[in-house]
């Protein structure tokens, strides 16, 4: 039998798995940047997964982070490993170490290069994409969790809005 309720429920275990994989990516790509104007943009989008994480989980309750499937928006590949640039050592951003195991250098031997424009690019594009993404769950959803989807889906089109200008600025 599927109910509603089980409809609802996929709905909000594909929103949170949106939510869930953004943050997680934000938080790495954080961690793994050398620029400080890249890492602010990617600390202010990470503190805007953490509060839409709070509002799904509020609606959902806590335990359908559990449940969540990672959509696959976000370009985790690009920042889940880090790379020495000294002596080509790999490992997990999760795990980066303060000097290099294999050669010694500094921490910031692992650090990525990834232009403020990239990071912006990346933002109106995983921006759009999860807002379809909450769109679509929310006609699988009703009351509360409509609502919220929607209210999602229009942060999100409005993130990616903002990001674009910051584009067209730095382009200008």
């Amino acid at each position: 039998m599927t109910s509603k309720v089980g409809k609802e429920s996929d709905a909000l275990a594909r929103a949170i798995g949106a939510v869930v994989e953004g943050l997680t990516f934000y938080d790495l790509a954080n961690a793994a940047v050398a620029e400080m104007r890249v890492k602010v943009a990617f600390e202010e989008m990470g503190r805007r997964k953490k509060a839409q994480l709070a509002k799904l989980e509020a609606v959902a309750g806590t335990n359908a982070t559990h449940a969540a499937v990672m959509p696959g928006i976000y370009p985790l590949d690009a920042v889940a490993k880090v790379e020495c640039y000294v002596c080509g050592f790999v490992a997990e951003t999760k795990a980066m170490p303060s000097a290099c195991p294999s050669c010694g250098a500094a921490r910031y031997a692992f650090e990525k290069e990834i232009a403020l424009a990239k990071a912006w690019e990346i933002a109106s594009e995983t921006g759009r994409h999860s807002a379809v993404l909450f769109r679509a769950s929310a006609t699988h959803a009703a009351g509360a969790a409509r609502t919220l989807l929607e209210d999602l889906a229009k942060e999100d089109e409005g993130q990616a809005v903002q990001a674009d200008r910051q584009l067209a600025e730095l382009r200008a």
